[in-house]
């Protein structure tokens, strides 16, 4: 099982997270041990490394929900920003078409672009992070899934 739980960076921090991954919740448990106070030298645990740990916190929480959908993300975070990119550029349209008034200078225009380019960007991103998330799942190396039970009389589908 622990071969299937892949670790890089600091994520060893996160065992019981990855590992729920490859098993069922239920197989997973607690055993108590003693902790023995430091003999020699200084903990050096500070605050920079409370960063790193919410970050790689983050990566982990986006790792198990999108893993094999990240375009689901991405996608949403693009309409997201399409739907208020669009809101602030009908309030504009309606302010220069209708009302007359300049809008060329007005921050809000600017953000209104910002905000459809990145609409843009994010939509783009996901549907990159969708074909390589296909692609690395259908080389072979890597399954979306874990066979846990074969019963007797199924045959593998060729």
């Amino acid at each position: 099982m622990i071969k299937q739980v892949k670790l890089m960076g600091e994520m060893h921090r996160f065992i019981p997270a990855w590992v729920a991954s490859v098993v069922p919740s239920s197989r997973i448990g607690e055993i108590p041990v003693t902790h023995h106070a430091r003999q020699h030298g200084v903990s050096k645990y500070g605050i920079s490394r409370t960063f790193r740990v919410i970050l790689d916190l983050l990566s982990v929480m986006f790792f198990m929900r999108y893993k094999a959908r990240p375009g689901h993300f991405f996608g949403s975070l693009g309409l997201g920003l399409g739907a208020l990119a669009g809101l602030i550029m009908l309030y504009l349209f309606f302010d220069k078409f209708i009302m007359g008034n300049d809008i060329g200078t007005r921050p809000l225009f600017l953000i209104g672009v910002m905000l459809v380019l990145s609409s843009v960007q994010m939509i783009t991103t996901g549907i990159l992070a969708e074909m390589l998330a296909r692609t690395y799942y259908r080389e072979g190396s890597a399954v979306s899934y874990i066979v846990r039970e074969v019963h007797e009389g199924d045959q593998p589908h060729s």
